[in-house]
């Protein structure tokens, strides 16, 4: 007999699963300009989300959408590390029932919204961007990581292919910019 050792339960080993969208882009426009998309607040909601940034350590600040079903439309956020021209990290925050998942995903039935009415999660995660010059221009490097428990790995999935349409709304706006 092998002496494997195993979680206690499947709840166990489904409430430690994990997870981080880890995403890379290279843009063609040096790391100034693509700092200022994170740090400004009016750059950044032009391809992210309405917000009130300053990019400061510690300072606090939201973004903001119109809420939505099963979401007020409002991620809390604070700044837990800055580097200028080289890296900001800070906390994601809200809450949210799987009806917000759903809606992200695409998927608009009755049945599915009555279940995830009842999905309730909270989303404590911790989302970086790091600049690394090359070339001419910036290869970003995107992590969003603190997914715990296998709703919240679920959720990771569907924002992941927000995360990459994002960064092409990113691409767009960087275009524009001189």
């Amino acid at each position: 007999m092998h002496n494997v050792k195993r979680p206690s339960s499947f709840v166990t080993y489904f409430c430690s699963m994990q997870r981080t969208i880890h995403l890379q882009q290279f843009f063609p426009q040096n790391p100034e300009l693509v700092w200022r998309c994170l740090t400004d607040a009016d750059l950044l909601g032009k391809w992210f989300m309405a917000n009130n940034i300053k990019a400061e350590p510690g300072a606090e600040f939201i973004f903001k959408m119109a809420p939505q079903k099963g979401w007020d439309g409002v991620t809390h956020c604070q700044i837990t590390e800055l580097i200028p021209l080289s890296k900001i990290a800070y906390t994601y925050r809200g809450e949210a029932t799987g009806e917000k998942a759903l809606a992200c995903a695409g998927i608009n039935s009755e049945p599915a919204d009555k279940a995830g009415k009842h999905l309730f999660m909270t989303l404590d995660t911790v989302l970086s961007f790091t600049l690394h010059p090359e070339n001419s221009g910036t290869r970003l490097e995107v992590n969003h990581s603190g997914y715990k428990g296998l709703k919240l790995v679920i959720v990771s999935l569907i924002m992941g292919m927000g995360w990459k349409k994002q960064l092409k709304k990113l691409e767009t706006v960087l275009a524009t910019l001189h």
